[in-house]
């Protein structure tokens, strides 16, 4: 195994950052594909649920409560099909992104396609829906005795603590401390889903072997690992105010302006807010999976020193 130095992941992250970069229409593009099927099932859903009940107040019918929900109860049955679609697509799609950024990593040409590779066969499905269950599964598992126990104190102190403002206090400081545990149960699970590339190697391995497999790699790395989460904050942070930025603008103008030029601005501020966050969010999930691909691949690769040359 290769020793994980800073000076490494520098250098892991710059050779893919330039990658990125060289085909960030297509990181952008994959990004905006993956959400689509998603968009379009909230929207049915939506649709579904409310639109029996806004076509009746729409259409001016004097409609009791009873009636409205009524309404709503037929349009709830459309919501256990939606859930179902998005637990059958999750995997193959996350499965298909993976297999993008997986190329990319490599260098090699990856298209926007990509991300539909695992629908053309049953098998390529199934790997999918099976190793994001086993990742689920896994989260669940690290995470239920730190959350029981973290449950269990609040509801304690909620019992004990009669005064609002105290219980607060040490409600808010709790919750601290349940946080901070669960970032070494955070870094730990992030090392399970470099799975996804043994799974990549061969559909028909097991999806939990799979997952065990790759966190060994991780193996005394973990905090390097926390380190390496890390050096993307700034980018999270550059999101945020370049969200917010574009809102507050709009926020200011939709204040300061007459009423129609308010709208437009505001609406112009909503739009590239959207373009913006768009844009800086395909390039930095594709910068951060590429990389996080090849630190995977460095501490798994044999080092040079057991081969010596002659």
């Amino acid at each position: 195994m290769n020793n994980f130095t800073a000076e490494t992941r520098r250098q892991l992250k710059r050779e893919q950052k330039a990658r990125v970069m060289e085909n960030l229409g297509r990181c952008i593009g994959i990004q905006l594909m993956y959400l689509v099927p998603y968009v379009l099932l909230m929207v049915i859903l939506y649709v579904s649920v409310f639109g029996r009940a806004f076509a009746l107040i729409a259409g001016g019918v004097s409609a009791n409560d009873y009636q409205l929900m009524a309404a709503l109860s037929r349009g709830l049955n459309t919501v256990w099909l939606c859930i179902a679609l998005m637990l059958a697509i999750t995997g193959p799609l996350q499965f298909g992104l993976m297999h993008f950024y997986i190329g990319l990593a490599h260098g090699e040409d990856v298209t926007v396609g990509t991300l539909m590779y695992p629908f053309t066969s049953l098998k390529s499905v199934w790997a999918g829906i099976r190793m994001v269950f086993t990742l689920w599964l896994r989260g669940i598992i690290w995470s239920i005795v730190p959350t029981v126990i973290y449950s269990a104190i609040v509801f304690s102190v909620a019992v004990a603590v009669s005064d609002t403002a105290q219980y607060q206090v040490i409600a808010g400081a709790l919750q601290v401390v349940y946080l901070l545990v669960m970032i070494p149960i955070r870094v730990k699970l992030q090392t399970y889903n470099a799975g996804w590339l043994l799974l990549a190697q061969d559909e028909n391995r097991s999806a939990w072997a799979a997952t065990r497999e790759a966190s060994w790699a991780f193996r005394g790395n973990l905090m390097k690992l926390f380190v390496f989460d890390l050096s993307f904050t700034g980018w999270y942070v550059l999101i945020a105010v370049v969200l917010w930025g574009c809102i507050l603008l709009g926020t200011v103008g939709l204040t300061a302006m007459s009423t129609g030029m308010a709208i437009a601005v505001f609406a112009a501020a909503l739009v590239a807010a959207l373009c913006l966050t768009a844009v800086l969010n395909g390039f930095l999930s594709a910068y951060m999976e590429s990389s996080f691909v090849r630190v995977y691949e460095h501490l798994t690769e044999p080092s040079a020193e057991f081969y010596p040359e002659g």
